[in-house]
């Protein structure tokens, strides 16, 4: 079971707003899509709820896609650092208890 969601907001206002949430476990699927005559994709999905990232325009990367690719992996590298981070204090915590 995941808890990943997902929701669409609808309005009088016009363009919808797509707000979803992942809660990646185990059985979250990623993968980078890689082709010879177009950009990759990533996609994540997990539950209901599937992402996939690209660029813009299948037939041409730009610098702003390169700078916004090296934003995202700016981001993933900062997450996995604070989990790497919080997993070794709640393993610290824990052999202190057991001590």
């Amino acid at each position: 079971m995941s808890d990943s969601t997902a929701c669409v907001k609808f309005g009088a206002w016009g363009i919808a707003p797509v707000d979803a949430s992942l809660r990646m476990t185990g059985s979250s699927y990623i993968q980078c899509c890689t082709y010879p005559d177009r950009p990759a994709i990533l996609a994540v999905y997990d539950g209901h709820v599937a992402v996939s990232v690209t660029v813009p325009h299948p037939g041409q990367v730009t610098a702003e896609d390169l700078d916004t690719a090296r934003r995202l992996a700016a981001a993933v590298t900062a997450y996995l650092a604070d989990l790497e981070h919080r997993a070794k204090e709640q393993d610290r915590a824990a052999a202190g208890t057991a001590a």
